[in-house]
């Protein structure tokens, strides 16, 4: 028996779920104010596109979130990972700065929410600030493991051919660590997406976050689940450029 390839499986379990939802939301076993039909939610969402959402357009909701991600994630990644990769190199410089990186990664972004409200005010700074500060770990953390887990053998064999301590760190050490630091910042893209989610929708007045915690307020779950749509989607394509971006710079990685 022939396996079902994996484009094939995707597809089926996604059919089975639409046709769950619209199952429930047609045999009237779920009100529409909790789960909404699809066609309900696509007018919603075409009613976003189309007049906005509390006077501003829909894509300047998306692209302020987006603006968020991308300013916090490169800003915290490249940080992060020149970082990551003095440490990886130095022990003085792991041990300067361990501590600190170790106590900021399991700590929650909204915990210290408040703190950068307090001090940089309730506009963009906080919010960039604080994802900055949720992707700087992750990615010095990936960049340090991944200095770590260089073979030893390529950094003696470029010694013995002549070359310097940098060109060692130039040539060697960095082109073997970018595999987990690419993962390292795919890993801290998410991170930073979702709090960016929790950061608008407690200190935000606009941006997807804000739109469905609004809409919310109104019982438009329409609304809610077209914005959760977005993040969903949004979300995916973050990830998979990324993963391009990847598949391009360390082609090796794995062979």
């Amino acid at each position: 028996m022939r396996t079902l390839p994996s484009w094939v499986i995707t597809l089926l379990s996604m059919a089975v779920v639409l046709a769950i939802w619209i199952g429930i939301t047609s045999g009237g076993l779920v009100r529409d104010l909790f789960l909404p039909g699809p066609l309900d939610l696509w007018d919603g969402f075409m009613e976003l596109v189309q007049d906005g959402y509390k006077g501003r357009p829909l894509l300047e909701h998306v692209g302020m979130s987006l603006f968020r991600v991308i300013a916090g994630f490169l800003t915290g990644a490249a940080a992060g990972t020149l970082l990551g990769l003095g440490m990886g190199y130095s022990p003085r410089i792991n041990a300067l700065a361990a501590p600190f990186i170790e106590f900021l990664r399991p700590l929650p972004q909204l915990a210290y929410l408040v703190l950068l409200i307090i001090w940089l005010g309730i506009g963009e700074t906080s919010k960039v600030t604080m994802l900055f500060l949720a992707a700087l770990p992750v990615s010095a953390i990936a960049a340090r493991d991944g200095v770590a887990n260089v073979p030893p053998e390529r950094v003696s064999v470029a010694l013995a051919l002549g070359a310097s301590r940098w060109q060692v760190f130039r040539y060697v050490i960095i082109p073997s660590a970018l595999p987990e630091i690419l993962v390292g910042a795919r890993l801290a893209a998410g991170i930073v997406y979702g709090t960016l989610i929790a950061a608008e929708i407690i200190a935000g007045s606009n941006g997807i976050g804000w739109m469905i915690l609004d809409a919310g307020r109104f019982l438009r779950s329409d609304y809610v689940f077209a914005g959760i749509g977005m993040i969903g989607i949004t979300g995916i394509l973050i990830d998979r450029l990324l993963l391009l971006i990847e598949r391009r710079v360390v082609h090796w990685a794995g062979r």
